[in-house]
């Protein structure tokens, strides 16, 4: 499942790549509950943070973190190192 994102201020909507999601929420070693996850996301747009968050099966419309392997572990090795 993807997750559907909306501000609650300026009203942009997105849909972020649920996979991609929870593989950086691991990475980070944050807490991936649904109640959570809006405390560490912010709007692309006004910078908020979003007022709807749910479960979709929509495609993704929002690029959102590393695009290669490459780069996931870039992000890996600066977190633990």
């Amino acid at each position: 499942m993807n997750l559907s994102v909306e501000c609650g201020s300026c009203g942009h909507q997105g849909v972020v790549d649920g996979p991609k999601l929870w593989r950086w929420f691991a990475v980070h070693r944050w807490n991936g509950s649904i109640e959570r996850v809006g405390q560490h996301l912010r709007c692309s747009v006004c910078k908020r943070r979003p007022s709807k968050l749910e479960a979709t099966q929509a495609q993704p419309s929002v690029e959102f973190g590393p695009r290669s392997e490459r780069e996931w572990q870039a992000v890996v090795k600066r977190l633990r190192g």
